[in-house]
Parts: structure tokens; sequence; C-alpha cells
């Protein structure tokens, strides 16, 4: 008996290109990745008497999707896999000869003897993240030994141990501020934001996109996507309340 199909094409081909675009399928896959959608919503409907509603058609491209990544990363994960343009395996490149614990030993208690300020430095080198102009002359005198210290810094760093305020010594509990410096502080950042505008923040979201950080918050991007999985949960949110904003001002109409 021949299946009679009851569905809107068209609706499908919006379904699968939306998936394709939001969870960044690669570009030489999508073809096929919409055959298979097409192909997973036909096997539904066959089940389901030849139609599929618009939530039976969502819930299966994203099936397709989860299975596409799923091979994804099974690929990527392995070490046999030959690296782009080379004939050299990916478990080749590891090294046969494990690092010396006492050098990291000794490197650890080097750190913990730094100055704040330089291991403040060296996390956002860690991270990628630009450092000022002030910053970098400040790395660079500290790495000549030119560099002397602050007896406001070190204040500061007495008054952090002992539970202080930085600013004015009062109890602060957890907070490196007590709760007139931390408002006062907060007035100040906000005169301070609008003053500057938003010119420093597109500057870091560019640096973060060239680098293929997540231009939101400059984490680590989900496989086949350009944000952190943070933020892809957030703008799935927001793409959520939106389709319910639609739905309920076409239902009012």
């Amino acid at each position: 008996m021949v299946t009679q199909y009851k569905l809107d094409w068209g609706a499908c081909l919006k379904v699968a290109r939306h998936i394709c675009y939001w969870d960044g399928i690669h570009r030489e896959d999508r073809e096929d990745f919409i055959q298979d959608v097409y192909l997973e919503m036909m096997v539904r409907a066959r089940q389901n008497g030849g139609g599929l509603s618009d939530k039976q058609m969502w819930l299966a491209a994203r099936c397709v999707r989860n299975r596409y990544w799923r091979a994804y990363k099974k690929k990527v994960l392995s070490l046999n896999i030959p690296i782009k343009d080379t004939t050299i395996e990916l478990g080749e490149t590891i090294a046969d000869k494990t690092p010396d614990l006492g050098d990291v030993l000794d490197a650890k208690l080097e750190l913990k003897q730094l100055p704040p300020h330089v291991k403040q430095l060296a996390k956002k080198l860690a991270k990628g993240d630009p450092l000022t102009k002030k910053q970098i002359l400040y790395l660079s005198h500290f790495r000549k030994g030119e560099t002397k210290p602050d007896p406001r810094q070190e204040l500061c760093d007495q008054r952090r141990a002992l539970g202080l305020c930085v600013r004015c010594g009062k109890e602060s509990g957890n907070f490196a501020r007590c709760p007139e410096c931390r408002e006062k502080m907060r007035r100040y950042q906000k005169k301070y934001r609008k003053r500057r505008g938003l010119s420093w923040q597109r500057t870091l979201r560019r640096y973060w996109r060239k680098h293929g950080r997540c231009p939101r918050c400059g984490g680590a991007p989900e496989p086949g996507h350009k944000v952190c999985a943070a933020c892809l949960a957030k703008n799935r949110q927001y793409l959520k309340r939106h389709r319910e904003r639609l739905k309920s001002g076409s239902n009012t109409d």
C-alpha cells in the first residue's frame, strides 16, 4: 500500500534550513542534512497517517541534528584520523615523554611568589584577552626587574587577607569592599559606562570573534557553533519566548 503524504514540503524545507543556520551545520554537509531531515519526516509521517504537525517537524529535525553532531564528535575524537593536508595521524602527535614533575612544582612555587597584579595579567594572557598599554608597560618593567613594590597594593593585600575593605579598612565579609564602597563603585561604573559608551565592548567582541571565541562572553565555543554553551542556551530560550509571543499574537488575531 502506497502512503499518501500530507506534508507541507515548504514548511519542511523552512524547518530544515532553520536548524542548519542556528545549529551550525557545516556548509558542505547541509544538502545531505536537509535530505536526512526529509527522510526522518517521511518516516514519522508514515507512522502518523501521512501528516505531521509543526511541533513534530521540529522534533524530527532536532533528532537528525543530534545524530549529526554525535557522529561528528566521534570522528573528531578519533586518534586515527589524519591531520588536514597531511598523512600524519592525530595519535602520532602525542608526546611519548611525560613532563618532569619537579619542574612543574618549581613553576608553581614561582607563580605563588609573584605579585597579585602579575598573576592577573597572566590570567588575561592565558584567556587571550588583550592588555592595555599600561598593563603591557608594567609587564615589560617587571620582566626587566625595574618594578618596585607598591605600598598601596601591599596594604590592599593585607586588608583583603584579614577580610577588611581594601579601600577604607572596614569589615567587608566575603567581599573585597564594604557596602558603602561597593555602592560608590557602582555609581562610578554607571557614570563611566555612559561616558565611554560601547566602543570598548565592540572592540573586545570583535577581537573574540576574530580569534574563534564566543563573541558575547569570550568563552570556548561549542563544536559546530560560534558561541559557548551558556550563550547558546540563552539564545534558544530567547527564540522559544519569541515563538511563544508570535503564537499568542496570532491566536489573539
